[in-house]
């Protein structure tokens, strides 16, 4: 996965779930996938910035990340087996997930899903598949400190220069989440179903707990 791509979702999801509803939620319900469906990957990307504020890809807590995407909802959806992504289908799918990010809310059930993962549904014998996707950040804490206290020492110079006109400044993020879902289906090459959880400032991506009521959050009207 490169970054490129998931920098610009990142973006449109912060941009898209401070405008307006994101949920795309065609009437489907758990009933419609009584005979299950597949999880395709999921695909996770995540930082980790050190005491020295170097922000680096780090393989293993993407892999965190997926495990526990991947415990949780084989837990709260009929989960028939788990589907690894090649680069092509990953590529895809990150492309297909932009695409319909940026797209209004009605519209997002109009366009044809990927071919490499329809085909690659049909291949496996399921008709649907759930496809999720997370962007998250760590930190080193020693490194959150210090940035903390400069920035209270760049609010007070502030403050003192300005005479008291101006004194903000800016809390650094220690936490970073976002998880975004779709349900494809591969008989109408459509999706049903399409939400996230996005601005996910201080939610540890990494962490059973907050993970869960993200995906909590995401599946909540799916699964009344």
């Amino acid at each position: 996965m490169k970054r490129d791509r998931f920098f610009v979702l990142l973006c449109l999801i912060v941009t898209l779930s401070s405008c307006g509803p994101t949920r795309f939620y065609a009437g489907f319900t758990p009933t419609e996938v009584m005979h299950g469906m597949a999880l395709l990957g999921p695909l996770s990307e995540q930082y980790y910035i050190d005491k020295q504020n170097y922000e680096a890809y780090s393989d293993s807590l993407s892999l965190v990340s997926e495990s526990l995407i991947t415990s949780y909802v084989e837990e709260i959806l009929p989960i028939t087996q788990r589907v690894q992504l090649n680069q092509i289908e990953t590529e895809e799918a990150i492309a297909f997930m932009d695409f319909i990010t940026s797209q209004k809310q009605k519209m997002r059930g109009e366009y044809p899903i990927p071919v490499a993962l329809d085909d690659l549904l049909e291949l496996r014998g399921e008709r649907y598949g759930l496809l999720i996707c997370a962007y998250g950040m760590t930190r080193d804490i020693k490194g959150y400190a210090k940035d903390v206290a400069k920035g209270l020492l760049v609010g007070i110079a502030t403050a003192v220069l300005t005479m008291g006109a101006a004194s903000m400044y800016g809390i650094p993020v220690n936490y970073y989440s976002n998880i975004y879902a779709a349900i494809l289906d591969s008989e109408t090459d459509r999706i049903v179903f399409y939400n996230l959880h996005g601005q996910g400032a201080e939610i540890n991506p990494i962490q059973p707990v907050p993970v869960m009521r993200q995906l909590d959050s995401i599946f909540r009207d799916f699964l009344k």
